[in-house]
């Protein structure tokens, strides 16, 4: 009798243990061209634009995440954790070339606005969203990505 109610204490505690847990995903699992909407919204500014973000092999690009005028592509790496997606900038076009006043207007806290940076994740096998919040100067931003996968 003991050893039965050893074995079922066990069991449930197996049990919760398995459904507490998130679900983890593969990065390969991830990989795939997504294309969807890019909300910032904060203090003083919002702005929703329409990106493409392809994964592949634990790299990454993206394109259209402002109007076109600065930051508007680049690329890293990424690595997933539990539910958090790590993107590691390597490039972005807001680096030389830019005119002074853009690079005046993004210095110490432009990071923000690029793919860059831990964000929380959810992908459902086509659905991918990614979401972080970040202060920026004294404001504080939220940054979200609702994809689809492209076919």
């Amino acid at each position: 009798m003991k050893r039965l109610v050893l074995m079922v204490i066990l069991a449930l505690s197996f049990g919760v243990v398995l459904v507490s847990c998130d679900k983890v995903t593969d990065i390969n699992e991830i990989e795939g061209i997504y294309v969807g909407g890019y909300t910032t919204t904060g203090s003083d500014l919002s702005w929703i634009t329409t990106p493409t973000i392809e994964l592949r092999n634990g790299k990454y690009t993206y394109s259209g995440l402002s109007n076109g005028s600065y930051f508007d592509i680049g690329s890293g790496n990424f690595s997933i954790k539990g539910n958090k997606i790590q993107f590691e900038l390597k490039y972005s076009d807001h680096d030389p070339g830019m005119s002074p006043d853009v690079a005046f207007m993004l210095a110490d806290w432009h990071d923000a606005w690029l793919l860059n940076g831990e964000y929380k994740y959810k992908f459902d096998g086509n659905k991918l969203i990614l979401s972080k919040t970040s202060t920026v100067n004294t404001g504080k931003y939220r940054f979200e990505f609702e994809l689809n996968r492209s076919k």
